[in-house]
């Protein structure tokens, strides 16, 4: 599967949260893990797409 490249304008972690659909914490941690990656106020997060989407997917498994 091929990662996407999205890079969106954010003014911090809240804003990001709000455009990715989750939490500030979720944001932090995501960016620990090197899915988000800042440049200034452009952030890449086609990988935190990704992850946010295959972790959605692999709950919906233990429903």
């Amino acid at each position: 599967m091929t990662q996407r490249n999205e890079v969106v304008l954010a003014a911090d972690s809240k804003d990001l949260g709000t455009v990715l659909g989750c939490s500030e914490g979720t944001v932090e941690d995501m960016r620990d893990m090197g899915y988000v990656e800042s440049r200034g106020e452009l952030w890449s997060v086609g990988p935190a797409r990704d992850y946010l989407r295959d972790a959605a997917w692999a709950d919906g498994l233990w429903d």
